[in-house]
């Protein structure tokens, strides 16, 4: 029998016949259409030599609905699917074509010549079209690997993420029902590789409407709202700082009614701003491509924030349903509720291990349960605190100092937009507290501002979270995931080592200069 996520797709799409389904601009087709598409192109794929269980890499250079039909015909061939959707911070490319070891490589962009058989996306779109749209019997299995999907690289080479077809049903399994979001249109802004194709494969199966963005921008994205809402929508939290910083859409986006939000922490203060002044539904989804989500901080929390409590908006939630969550020391002890250690989690969505590297799976999976390098603690109602990265941890005089509440505390001046903390070497104290901050709307950087964003963290946490130098920039990098570069940043304040005041001019970024590509995979 075909792994129930394939099969639940394809009766979907069955029983919606008729409907439309993904659209990008006026181009929209219906679901009945899709399948066919999917059946063609499947066809396709097998002349090529994709077989259940071959590999398959398919690398384009944006998002384009045909991204989905050929994760949706891997799928339906059972085949191990690697996407890429590339840009100009793209790194590892070749790197990530050799490690996943394909037995195909699809491209609409120029990729390295690897060994692996390559064939244009022109040319296998035109195969398809060319042919009759039978059905293909779905040949997934539950415990085939289904995705192999590359890590960003921020702390050394991509690792592959290997997910089977059981993990991806477990992962839909419990979401909201489409009568819950009945009548919004998915439109989708991230990277298809990445959770907004999942997102659209979930609307799809659940017989919503999804509509792809190939590019964000504040203006285009607003256009969009108004002319397919009420919207539905993923967005990483630099696009909401970028919604709240363009007059156009500060105070509100007509047609958005559902938001969920993820991928890096958010600013509670900025949060705040945008539930108030855009209303809607509101969700957070916190998680990896390891772990899947891990807690969910709901709609209801959101409401009950705005209503009184709003410390909930520094939180990341509860675990989600057939989730468990775990705060662990070093020695794998549990953690009372507020006190800091690493966050352990189990489910039958995570992963099954990272492609070809047994090590690194035995690293970080421990009977079990995954260990997923992010720093936190519980509240006493079960909400999770993300204090920061295992590997971000600043230890000044022996002291750890967490980035996280350090960057929520500088972000409480009203004149700072976003703040960004990283460590750097220091001879006196072994580490220190570096932050780079972006000014809000119509404030001006100084050293004033710098001084007085450094004592609400001094008042808030205590002297060694004092940062002891700021950087003013205009805008913060941002890896291909939509995360602060905090990579980058801590190489710019080493560069830097020897400035330990507080900055009272922005720092130009200089395009291209000493930027550390990465991938989106």
């Amino acid at each position: 029998m075909g792994a129930r996520y394939v099969t639940d797709l394809v009766e979907a799409f069955e029983l919606h016949a008729g409907r439309p389904a993904i659209g990008a601009g006026r181009n929209v087709k219906d679901f009945s259409a899709v399948l066919n598409d999917v059946y063609r192109l499947a066809g396709a794929l097998t002349d090529a030599g994709v077989r259940p269980g071959s590999g398959l890499a398919c690398v384009t250079g944006g998002n384009r609905p045909e991204v989905l039909l050929v994760r949706l015909a891997a799928h339906v061939l059972g085949a191990r699917l690697t996407q890429m959707v590339t840009d100009a911070a793209t790194y590892g490319l070749e790197f990530v074509l050799r490690d996943c070891d394909p037995d195909l490589v699809v491209h609409d962009t120029p990729v390295p010549d690897t060994g692996a058989a390559r064939v244009s996306l022109g040319e296998v779109l035109a195969s398809a079209a060319a042919r009759a749209a039978e059905p293909v019997p779905v040949r997934a299995r539950e415990d085939d690997i289904a995705r192999v999907t590359y890590t960003g690289g921020t702390t050394g080479l991509p690792k592959g993420v290997a997910s089977t077809f059981r993990a991806l049903a477990t992962r839909i399994d419990g979401r909201a029902s489409r009568s819950e979001r009945d009548g919004t249109v998915f439109l989708s802004v991230t990277s298809l590789a990445h959770r907004s194709g999942g997102r659209c494969l979930e609307e799809l199966r659940a017989g919503g409407r999804v509509e792809i963005l190939t590019t964000f921008g504040t203006r285009e994205f607003a256009a969009a709202c108004r002319r397919l809402g009420p919207v539905s929508t993923y967005l990483m939290p630099a696009m909401v700082y970028r919604l709240l910083n363009d007059p156009a859409t500060a105070e509100g986006i007509p047609g958005l009614r559902v938001i969920s939000y993820g991928a890096s922490p958010i600013l509670p203060e900025r949060l705040a701003q945008a539930v108030t002044r855009w209303g809607g539904r509101w969700q957070q989804g916190y998680g990896s491509n390891e772990s899947a989500v891990i807690c969910r901080l709901t709609p209801a929390d959101h409401d009950a924030a705005l209503a009184g409590r709003p410390e909930l908006l520094a939180s990341v939630g509860r675990p989600a349903p057939g989730v468990e969550v775990q705060v662990r020391d070093e020695h794998g002890g549990l953690r009372p509720p507020g006190r800091t250690g690493e966050v352990w989690t189990r489910s039958g969505a995570m992963m099954a291990g990272y492609w070809n590297r047994p090590d690194l799976s035995a690293e970080v999976i421990r009977d079990g349960w995954l260990r997923t390098g992010d720093l936190g603690h519980f509240d006493s109602a079960g909400y999770l605190h993300l204090d920061d990265r295992v590997d971000d941890v600043v230890m000044v005089d022996g002291d750890n100092v967490y980035c996280l509440p350090v960057e929520g505390a500088l972000a409480r001046h009203p004149s700072v937009g976003q703040a960004v903390v990283v460590g750097r070497h220091s001879e006196l104290t072994g580490g220190e507290v570096c932050a780079f901050l972006v000014p809000a709307p119509g404030c001006a950087p100084g050293a004033d501002v710098a001084a007085e964003a450094c004592d609400l963290v001094e008042k808030a946490l205590a002297p060694a979270h004092r940062p002891t130098a700021v950087f003013w920039v205009r805008v913060v990098p941002l890896t291909a995931q939509g995360k602060p570069d905090k990579r980058r940043l801590r190489e710019r304040a080493e560069q830097r080592a020897g400035d330990t005041g507080l900055g009272d001019g922005l720092d130009a970024e200089p395009a291209g200069k000493g930027r550390p590509p990465h991938v989106d995979a």
